[in-house]
């Protein structure tokens, strides 16, 4: 019987049968994975304040032989997720985070470079004050490292830089920028130093988003953009998309109120998240 010891996130779980509970989990060798923790429920000592949304653990998993779901034998917590549950901000930005890893991954699909980035943001956001362009970066990082990178500074279309141009068009069916050769006229026109700015984001350290010089109107402006490029290119809308913009719209991402703001309950998630319950982030 196959076992494995990888490092893992715990993306959500749910409650199964009297005493067991199901745990999906992305990991460093395996990639997405589901696995059934026997006597979770039942016994606090096996598995002790590990099965936390957000968490970073050490597992132990075996694959029975023609069983539907792997069985997790243990787990050690390396990283609490329980900072990211305490501030409402953080919260938002990490479960979709999350949920882009549980609905955008193939199962069993081991990706460690991605792990490793999820990780490290995780991680930044556990420190960092969370703000709108930090949860822009986080999404636009992401949808790189999963092959959803949009042009920003070279014509989706023909190739050619477009970026010391004034004005450029973002088509979101070419995948992004487009000089006027290949833009349709129906695709807005965005300033080309702001989707410079963000492609020279993509290449750096969450920490450092400030020395982007990027204006909260400019922010607000590649949301509605990202948006869009998401719903057509990914095919789905992001169940916690909505949750984040309600959280935009209470500013609890600029800080203006996010003092004692909480986050749901251990185990609770706005409705649709992906919860239930080192790359260069």
């Amino acid at each position: 019987m196959p076992e494995y010891r990888t490092a893992a996130l715990v993306l959500r779980t749910f409650d199964h049968g009297e005493s067991d509970r199901l745990v999906h989990l992305y990991t460093e060798k395996l990639g997405r994975v589901s696995a059934i923790a026997k006597g979770a429920r039942r016994s606090q000592r096996r598995f002790p304040g590990t099965l936390e949304i957000f968490s970073k653990l050490e597992v132990q998993i075996v694959d029975p032989p023609r069983a539907q779901l792997m069985r997790l034998e243990g787990a050690v917590l390396v990283e609490p997720g329980e900072p990211l549950v305490q501030h409402l901000g953080r919260f938002a930005i990490a479960s979709q985070l999350l949920e882009m890893l549980d609905r955008l991954t193939g199962e069993r699909e081991a990706n460690p470079e991605l792990f490793h980035f999820s990780a490290g943001v995780l991680t930044v956001l556990c420190a960092e004050r969370p703000d709108r362009l930090l949860a822009l970066l986080v999404q636009l990082k992401t949808l790189a490292r999963l092959g959803y990178r949009p042009q920003l500074v070279a014509c989706a279309g023909c190739g050619q830089p477009v970026s010391g141009r004034d004005r450029v068009a973002f088509d979101v069916a070419h995948g992004g920028a487009t000089c006027p050769d290949c833009a349709s006229g129906e695709a807005p026109r965005v300033p080309a130093s702001l989707l410079a700015r963000l492609e020279v984001g993509i290449r750096t350290p969450l920490r450092q988003r400030g020395e982007l010089g990027i204006p909260d109107r400019a922010v607000r402006q590649a949301e509605r953009l990202f948006s869009r490029f998401v719903l057509f290119h990914v095919g789905l809308e992001l169940r916690t998309a909505d949750f984040l913009s309600q959280i935009r719209d209470l500013e609890c991402l600029d800080g203006k109120r996010a003092r004692g703001d909480t986050a749901p309950a251990s185990g609770a998630a706005p409705a649709g998240a992906a919860a239930g319950s080192a790359g260069r982030a």
